[in-house]
């Protein structure tokens, strides 16, 4: 343990560090423009012009189980919540009965090979248990009793049906000693562009965020047997052991040929974002966040007000834009109000949509 935190302490310190970046966000919005009511934003991620949102299970009930189609620009809602359906292939499988109920669903990517298809994770799962056949099958996750589970989502281009066709347990390296923490799980997914897919924990038995990776290719779903990740080993600015989770991930591509690009991930309780270098040649670049809502235009507030209490957790790359949105943490969205006009959105714990440009001093900075 010792050991473990002094090396984190040492991989805090090559971290490189930029001045707070200040953003402004906007309100996300239903097709009659108003906020949305507890959507508990986890999954996010950018598709054919679009963002695409997933709630956990913690969400409003009329959010539970859809997938939110939001415009960029605006940050309004395309088209009506679309529900996810379960097939029954799944539903008669192991994990049957977590798909019978709402599974708790943190992070959202696409297949790089199949745009047609989502790949979501599952993580507090406490609610249901194995049987005991299923157990004998499924039971040595190195983690928690009820597997971690990667989930395959399949829609059409138009994103008129979304079905779950597919899940397949997580089974962690026994040395990360990832720990029986149901809400302490994975919460972000990544694909880069060599067919690894990355997953994010939160925190493992030490309070240490840790970044996984599996190799995914077009056979991925035609095996029901475990996802054995493997330890990415890659260095993170850690800087204690205390809460320092990873909430959300994304790939960001090299700007340079045969650079293998970098994965962008949000540590929400610190208000960073970490640049971390796949090819570890550079130490991760932290951008320090500083995050702003808007106010109506019609009231005697300021134009923005800066919140204090944000909690990212979805990131999508697309192109050398950033777009994150935040889950509001419900037991402390309200410390948000200032501005009177403002409150009936923070009390309803409306989401925000963030925008800023890649930065370049993102890729040049703490270079070996």
């Amino acid at each position: 343990m010792k050991a473990s935190l002094y090396l984190v302490s040492i991989l805090f310190a090559t971290g490189t560090f930029a001045t707070s970046q200040p953003v402004a966000g906007k309100w996300i919005t239903d097709r009659q423009g108003h906020t949305l009511t507890d959507p508990q934003s986890s999954g996010f991620t950018w598709r054919h012009g679009e963002l695409i949102h997933l709630g956990d299970n913690s969400a409003a009930e009329p959010m539970r189980n859809k997938l939110l189609r939001i415009n960029p620009n605006t940050a309004q809602l395309i088209a009506e919540p679309l529900n996810v359906t379960v097939s029954a292939q799944v539903l008669n499988g192991c994990f049957g009965e977590l798909f019978s109920k709402y599974p708790d669903f943190e992070s959202l990517a696409w297949d790089r090979a199949d745009d047609s298809v989502f790949i979501s994770v599952t993580e507090d799962s406490s609610f249901v248990q194995l049987t005991a056949d299923c157990k004998a099958k499924y039971g040595t996750t190195h983690s928690t009793d009820f597997p971690t589970l990667l989930v395959k989502i399949e829609t059409d281009r138009k994103l008129s049906r979304a079905e779950i066709t597919a899940v397949r347990p997580v089974q962690f390296p026994k040395a990360a000693a990832v720990g029986n923490a149901p809400n302490d799980g994975i919460e972000g997914l990544a694909f880069d562009n060599a067919g690894n897919l990355y997953l994010a924990l939160e925190q493992n038995a030490a309070n240490a965020p840790m970044i996984f990776k599996t190799p995914y290719s077009n056979t991925f779903w035609q095996q029901d047997g475990y996802v054995k990740v493997q330890d990415s080993g890659f260095m993170l600015p850690v800087p204690d052991n205390k809460d320092h989770p990873i909430n959300g991930l994304d790939y960001l591509a090299a700007k340079k040929l045969g650079h293998p690009g970098y994965l962008v991930a949000a540590a929400r309780n610190d208000d960073q974002l970490w640049i971390i270098d796949l090819s570890q040649q550079q130490a991760p670049f932290v951008q320090q966040m500083a995050y702003y809502a808007p106010t109506p235009a019609d009231s005697n507030c300021p134009a923005y007000e800066h919140m204090v209490q944000t909690a990212i957790e979805g990131v999508a790359v697309h192109g050398d834009t950033v777009y994150l949105v935040n889950d509001a943490w419900k037991k402390r969205y309200s410390d948000n109000i200032q501005c009177p006009a403002n409150a009936a959105h923070f009390t309803k714990f409306a989401p925000l949509l963030f925008i800023l440009p890649v930065d370049p001093r993102w890729f040049i900075q703490g270079l070996k």
